[in-house]
């Protein structure tokens, strides 16, 4: 194997697989120079004896290179989406980016501050305006504002469900540089793989939760988790069939594949009307939830693409929706690459400062007296 001078490695954890993936960070649009996994089914125990460790010391081996920083990629019931927005008045200040992501970093504070369980994943720019004027790109702004409004979208996760995987970590002397949610940088990833334009909405159905994340373009306008996936669909074909778990798991794989054949038509109707009615809660779950269908953003133009291992259930006629769902003008069901999410996390981290923004350490003695007042409080 030839050798990688600047790897970003990539650790995935998925409800039923652990993944590492790596780049080289100065190699672009490439297959990935590493891949492994491992399937199982995640729990709450986090020992050292955990199969990612098995992962990365069979890839510092295959590499003769030690990954003492790791890029990690997961999913929770917990993650959401928060909106915030800021304004303040300058009285015509030339304001430049390093102003911006001040007024970013005074947000993340007060996130942080009245969020105390929570961990910040994502910090994305949703809409810069200076005096009513919108701004996509800030790096190369330098213009004088009376009144700047910066509005920022969030993506949170419960600490718990992220402090166990970082503790397993540094027992093995790992640090995290960047951490992602698989649901938004999975999606991403398609927009750009796909060339998937204005408004589009992608339904991932994982084992024990199920996403949903909207997008305009390439910006993202919401992300929301509930507590329903595939396993809950496979409890129901155990129930209604009187099937053990593992048998009615089988039944629901075999429907999945779309050229089998039933003996019983009869069979084939009733596991299609278990798996629709779990599918159909999921998908109103997820809408009706959502602020922006109570407020009719959407007028028939929204695009509906299903991932992840729990929708490989769906076929293109299996689903017909209601009028209460009619701003849904396109429904159709992706075929994942294994490399989608790897690929996802490795643009973002080259790409960060497009998206997110940059991190600023800005001395005290630069700053007002209401600046200072606020940083020491907010970090009490």
């Amino acid at each position: 194997m030839s050798k990688i001078n600047s790897p970003i490695s990539i650790l995935e954890f998925g409800s039923t697989h652990v993944s590492l993936g790596i780049f080289d960070k100065f190699v672009l649009n490439q297959k990935l120079f590493y891949e492994e996994k491992i399937q199982f089914t995640r729990d709450n125990k986090f020992t050292e004896n955990h199969p990612a460790f098995n992962l990365i010391i069979k890839a510092e081996k295959d590499l003769g290179h030690h990954l003492n920083e790791i890029d990690l990629v997961l999913d929770s019931p917990s993650i959401h989406s928060l909106d915030f927005s800021i304004k303040k008045y300058y009285e015509n200040k030339k304001l430049n980016e390093d102003d911006i992501n001040y007024l970013i970093n005074e947000l993340e504070q007060i996130v942080k501050k009245h969020n105390k369980d929570k961990d910040i994943l994502h910090t994305i720019k949703s809409n810069i305006i200076f005096d009513n004027e919108f701004f996509e790109e800030t790096e190369f702004i330098s213009k004088e504002v009376n009144q700047a409004v910066v509005e920022i979208k969030f993506i949170l996760i419960n600490k718990s469900d992220l402090d166990s995987i970082k503790n397993l970590l540094l027992k093995k002397h790992i640090s995290i540089k960047n951490i992602y949610c698989t649901s938004y940088i999975k999606s991403l990833s398609l927009i750009n793989k796909l060339g998937i334009s204005d408004y589009s909405s992608f339904i991932d159905i994982g084992l024990k939760k199920s996403s949903l994340s909207i997008f305009k373009d390439k910006k993202l306008l919401f992300l929301s988790s509930t507590h329903i996936g595939g396993h809950h669909i496979t409890n129901d074909i155990s129930k209604v069939l009187n099937l053990e778990y593992r048998n009615a798991e089988a039944e629901k794989i075999k429907f999945s594949k779309k050229n089998k054949i039933y003996n019983k038509e009869k069979d084939k109707e009733l596991l299609t009307n278990i798996i629709n009615s779990r599918l159909e809660e999921i998908i109103e779950l997820l809408f009706f939830n959502c602020p922006l269908i109570k407020q009719s953003i959407f007028k028939s133009d929204l695009k509906l693409y299903f991932i992840g291992n729990g929708s490989k259930v769906l076929n293109k006629n299996l689903l017909s929706f209601g009028t209460e769902l009619n701003f849904i003008n396109e429904m159709s069901i992706i075929d994942e690459e294994k490399q989608d999410c790897c690929d996802g996390a490795a643009r973002l981290n080259i790409n960060v400062g497009k998206l997110q923004p940059k991190k600023r350490t800005i001395g005290i003695e630069n700053k007002g007296f209401f600046e200072k007042l606020f940083d020491i409080f907010s970090n009490k």
